[in-house]
């Protein structure tokens, strides 16, 4: 399997940005910039000290951000990998291919609730085993951790799904064994492209927060309407958040063409 240099690709992903700038700004503003909106909105609406059925309705909002998301990497990923392809062709494309990548998600998704489920029952039996022991407390963060492990590698090894589902017509179990495949030789790699996109992304949070954040708040003493400041922050965090999802997006995109 072709290996890839991740330094490599992020220059190409900085060229292609510079060169394409034009194109792929707007595009993942009107994609990745509502469904950061909704992720927020949703995120607004979980309460940690609400009761058990008292759930927010607000935070089913979750749901619609990822489908924008999805719908987001299908596009950008079309309009990396396929030359000369226009905006609205990327488009429809990623309409007829997005039912394929639905079913392929909820494929992962049977797959983590499979292990989750089968650590719970473990989890379960081994603390009516231990209860009067010391060992039961043990026992269960032994198996949270057996269960967090194998959800961390397949969300390493799922780097590639965007691109393999937006380019290759495949069912979902193909396309999971594509996925799985592209990234066999190259898991260190893998693990060293998600770290990039989560310091870029702890980056970007704390210049929102720290810098953004403290202009906002002047701004909204200065003027004295806060509402509207904050509407506009809103705005700004939702688009700094689709400006990395973007880069991402081309980053792996571009992976995904060394590879195939």
């Amino acid at each position: 399997m072709t290996a890839f240099s991740l330094g490599t690709v992020w220059e190409e992903t900085i060229a292609f940005l510079r060169r394409e700038r034009a194109l792929l700004i707007p595009v993942a503003l009107a994609i990745f910039g509502p469904a950061q909106l909704l992720l927020r909105f949703a995120m607004a609406g979980t309460d940690p000290t609400a009761m058990s059925g008292q759930a927010n309705p607000q935070t089913l909002l979750a749901f619609p951000a990822l489908l924008f998301a999805l719908y987001g990497y299908l596009v950008i990923s079309l309009l990396v990998l396929v030359p000369g392809i226009s905006v609205g062709e990327a488009l429809s494309r990623a309409v007829r291919a997005f039912p394929r990548t639905i079913a392929t998600g909820m494929a992962v998704m049977t797959v983590w609730l499979g292990i989750a489920l089968a650590v719970v029952i473990a989890a379960t039996l081994g603390i009516m085993m231990f209860r009067s022991s010391a060992q039961a407390g043990g026992l269960t963060n032994t198996l949270t951790f057996l269960v967090i492990v194998p959800m961390l590698v397949i969300v390493i090894r799922m780097l590639l799904f965007a691109p393999v589902l937006a380019m290759e017509q495949r069912g979902p179990v193909d396309a999971l064994r594509r996925v799985w495949a592209l990234g066999r030789d190259n898991v260190v790699r893998f693990v060293g492209v998600w770290v990039l996109f989560l310091f870029l992304g702890v980056v970007v949070t704390m210049v929102d927060t720290l810098v953004f954040g403290s202009v906002f708040r002047l701004v909204a003493l200065a003027i004295g309407d806060g509402e509207v400041v904050g509407v506009v922050q809103l705005l700004l965090t939702a688009a700094l958040q689709a400006m990395l999802s973007l880069g991402m997006t081309v980053y792996i995109a571009l992976i995904y063409r060394r590879l195939a």
